[in-house]
């Protein structure tokens, strides 16, 4: 099982989707996916978000992700010396 987060979500008008950035937090790791749904800029946030979710769990899924940042726990919290 996993939390997930998903940032605050923001209508693109030149490509007239909506974004966001979805978090997903499994054990150790950090999983981030980019994510864009079309939707009028009228749409409820009821129909958007679910469809942001529905996105990045399909992309999370997906062997070959375009864009994907996986980050480990452990290596936040060290700094560089």
């Amino acid at each position: 099982m996993y939390k997930t987060r998903i940032s605050p979500v923001v209508f693109n008008p030149s490509t007239r989707a909506f974004e966001a950035l979805v978090t997903f937090h499994e054990g150790a790791d950090i999983i981030r996916i980019p994510c864009s749904v079309r939707f009028p800029i009228k749409a409820d946030p009821s129909q958007v978000i679910p469809a942001l979710l529905r996105q990045a769990k399909e992309k999370r899924n997906f062997t070959r992700v375009p864009l994907i940042s996986r980050l480990s726990q452990v290596c936040e919290g060290r700094s560089a010396a």
